[in-house]
């Protein structure tokens, strides 16, 4: 593996939580001034229609003394930005705005929604160029929630799903030309899609470039989003690695998994960072 440095960037590693494993590992988080994602919300969005503030408070409390980057990841399900209704496209817009609603009550800089693409183009329609199209819906989608994410100085970090090829993703960050929408690579997605003909984890994350300001951090076998620790799956660690200590962007990185998993992604992390410290 390469060695790592003083600047090493994996340092500010962290997970993402709810709020039963934030009590778990809050005093880990704030030990090492890492990341956090709150996902409370995007679980279980049915708390945007009750009283998300206690839950919200209770994640402060918790986080009390923390000084690393919060962030929240928003509601997904069956949200989309390039929804083709106006209708639903109002439904898309509010549960953003809540969710960055969300993202001030706890001091959150990041806002992880979802990618639109399912695949590079639409297999029912190859004989369209769709994504001039796709990107325009974007733009109406998301424009109240980018106003509001830049007067509180967060960032809309928009995550591969189904994507096959980061460069439509790509495209849709940069066509915003705004410093408070970046990409976000999840490993895990990207190792699934390489059945499908697509690159490597690793080509992802270098695709993205100064686009990249949000990572997720997960293994699989390659077939299923098990979301496990990393070293639990098939996903090639090394080359993701190697990838996120080239970044001079400092992206936040997250890693993601299942509550069985929590402890063996701490002790990953831990290992890490005993790794740099030993090369010191």
């Amino acid at each position: 593996m390469t060695p790592p440095n003083r600047s090493d960037p994996l340092r500010r590693m962290g997970l993402a939580v709810t709020l039963p494993e934030l009590e778990q590992c809050a005093d880990w988080l704030k030990e090492g001034a890492r990341d956090v994602e709150l996902q409370d919300i995007c679980e279980l969005p049915e708390l945007l229609d009750g009283d998300w503030r206690t839950q919200a408070r209770k994640s402060l409390r918790l986080l009390d003394g923390h000084t690393g980057r919060v962030g929240v990841h928003a509601p997904f399900w069956n949200l989309s930005v390039v929804a083709i209704d106006p209708a639903i496209r109002k439904v898309v817009q509010s549960r953003y705005l809540l969710g960055l609603d969300y993202a001030e009550e706890v001091g959150g800089t990041h806002l992880v929604i979802h990618s639109p693409f399912f695949y590079f183009g639409h297999s029912m329609v190859v004989h369209q160029d769709t994504l001039p199209q796709e990107l325009a819906i974007a733009h109406d989608t998301l424009a109240p929630v980018l106003e509001r994410a830049a007067t509180l100085n967060c960032t809309l970090v928009i995550e591969n799903i189904l994507d096959v090829n980061p460069l439509p993703l790509r495209t849709l960050v940069a066509s915003f030309g705004s410093p408070h929408v970046r990409m976000s690579i999840d490993v895990g997605h990207a190792h699934i899609q390489v059945g499908r003909g697509a690159p490597p984890a690793a080509h992802w994350l270098h695709a993205a470039g100064e686009l990249l300001g949000h990572v997720h951090l997960q293994d699989n076998d390659g077939a299923s989003d098990a979301h496990l620790a990393p070293g639990g799956g098939t996903v090639h660690w090394e080359s993701v690695l190697r990838e996120l200590r080239a970044f001079s962007t400092d992206p936040r990185l997250i890693v993601e998994v299942v509550p069985g998993e929590v402890r063996r992604a701490m002790a990953w992390v831990d290992s890490l960072e005993a790794a740099s410290m030993a090369y010191e």
